[in-house]
């Protein structure tokens, strides 16, 4: 077989491109062997002897200053080196490296397409070619036919005929075997190799590797963008289901049964809680946001994984995971939960290390009154956890008899009106006077209507206690001696003093910033 040298090469490159290269270094008389494309500057160093190295495009951008001094030092007994139009004009220092080491040094002075490039190199160095190009063209234009129709990539792999043509499997990583990734985004996944044979077959099948590799990276990022939309729209349906009327929820459940949301099982809420997120990144309220979306889908990927049907809501500063079921838990049911719980929360802990994060679990309850109901547990449980200081740790709603049967009551969106209904007299004091206002009038009633004892648990003085409650009484005009008038203010105020009651703010998606 006759000897290829740089010089034939440059030739039959300059007939093709009128001044598309330019020898910077080096004799062009050495003998070219082999042709090797590499991607990366760490790449270099497996190309075989006397092969004439093509660098990518990233790579050539990378290849400047000492990183290409670098590269040629550990290029090992080959012809030379290809950059690209992207790259920096050798330094001095390189360019004398490149000599010392007797390395062709070739700068392309245009942009130009690599894999015709590689092609024109490798039909000069093997009669074989005109074979091995058919197959490497068959497989391109397979893999162009099919990527549209959304198949898997083991499928893809089999009809486009690389496995066949070239012998390329689709695996965890061989060190035994050349590859690259099958997803480009994902070098600890699978991957597509082969075995070795010829420089010429090599190349050409590692030009079908890129071509199955795109194809299959493609499909990857296209499916984790749909899953995203899907989760928001679960999401937001579930938001919507916990702030709506029951005259609205029709609609709304017809949805969610459509998208797989069997809200007429058993319900159960889990309210995640990113606290310190915001100090975290400086009080940059963007940073924070993308911070959340990502967590979002961190806690949905890996819920998604535990037992049961788990939906994602985002909401401003945190997540609710909602797990649906056909029948409530038992305790080797809540253990379990727990646990898959507290895995949720150590793989958010492990993406943003020193976040904290507060998480409460609501009880299991049936319907769409069950849902709100466990929304609100799940509430309180968060705000004990945060009373505790209970971080990275799930905590379970615990409130038998009374304040139980208190939060499923509150769940009703009647029951809130006819609260806001009786207290609405209040809003003649102003937003955060209402709110001081029902707190003392609250702890007056269960201090048996005892100015005294009521000064002493809200820490201030009885003229201040009793000033107020003369006010409220006079804007309320109720009678307090009447039983059924004071268990009702008394719900109304104790209602309003549950974690959940300003239920509007706790639910609604988190806006993208402006």
């Amino acid at each position: 077989m006759e000897t290829l040298t740089v010089a034939a090469v440059l030739t039959e490159l300059e007939r093709r491109h009128p001044g598309l290269v330019e020898l910077m270094a080096g004799s062009p008389d050495r003998e070219i062997r082999a042709v090797w494309l590499a991607e990366d500057l760490a790449e270099v160093g497996d190309a075989p002897e006397q092969a004439l190295v093509l660098l990518g495009r990233a790579a050539s951008r990378h290849a400047q200053g000492y990183k290409l001094d670098v590269a040629l030092r550990r290029l090992g007994n080959v012809t030379g080196l290809v950059l690209q139009t992207g790259a920096p004009r050798p330094s001095l220092s390189a360019l004398a490296l490149a000599r010392r080491e007797e390395l062709v040094l070739v700068r392309l002075t245009r942009s130009s397409d690599v894999t015709e490039l590689l092609t024109t190199i490798v039909r000069m160095l093997d009669v074989q070619l005109p074979t091995l190009l058919e197959r490497a063209i068959r497989v391109c234009q397979e893999v162009d036919r099919i990527e549209a129709e959304g198949c898997g990539d083991d499928d893809l792999l089999r009809r486009s005929g690389a496995a066949d043509l070239f012998g390329l499997t689709l695996g965890d990583r061989d060190p035994g075997l050349v590859g690259i990734p099958a997803v480009m985004t994902d070098a600890d996944g699978p991957w597509l190799q082969r075995v070795p044979t010829t420089t010429s077959e090599d190349s050409l099948a590692q030009l079908s590797m890129w071509r199955l590799s795109a194809a299959m990276t493609k499909r990857s990022i296209e499916t984790d963008r749909a899953e995203q939309l899907s989760m928001l729209s679960a999401g937001e349906l579930v938001n919507q289901l916990l702030d709506s009327g029951d005259e609205d929820s029709g609609p709304l459940l017809r949805r969610a049964a459509d998208i797989g949301i069997h809200v007429e099982a058993w319900n159960q809420v889990v309210n995640v809680e990113f606290t310190n997120l915001l100090g975290m990144v400086q009080g940059d309220a963007v940073a924070a946001y993308h911070h959340t979306q990502t967590l979002g889908r961190v806690a949905a990927q890996t819920a998604a994984r535990q037992e049961g049907c788990w939906s994602m809501a985002p909401r401003a500063g945190g997540v609710l995971l909602l797990r649906t079921g056909n029948h409530p838990d038992g305790p080797t049911g809540l253990r379990r939960l727990r646990s898959g719980v507290q895995t949720v929360l150590d793989r958010i802990a492990e993406s943003v290390p020193g976040l904290h994060v507060l998480c409460g679990i609501g009880g299991s309850h049936e319907g769409l009154q069950g849902l709100r109901a466990s929304k609100a547990e799940a509430d309180s449980a968060l705000q004990s956890a945060r009373l505790r200081g209970a971080f990275n740790q799930p905590i379970l709603f615990d409130a038998p008899g009374l304040s139980r049967l208190l939060v499923e009551w509150y769940s009703s969106s009647s029951v809130r009106e006819s609260i806001e209904d009786l207290l609405s007299p209040l809003a003649v004091f102003g937003a955060n006077k209402k709110l001081e206002y029902t707190a003392t009038l609250r702890v007056y009633l269960e201090s048996n209507r005892s100015v005294s004892r009521a000064a002493q648990q809200l820490y201030l003085h009885r003229n201040t206690v009793a000033y107020r409650i003369r006010k409220v009484l006079a804007v309320l005009e109720v009678d307090l001696d009447d039983p059924h008038q004071f268990l009702a203010l008394y719900l109304a105020c104790y209602a309003q003093s549950m974690p959940h009651s300003s239920r509007g703010s706790q639910h609604r998606v988190a806006q993208s910033p402006a």
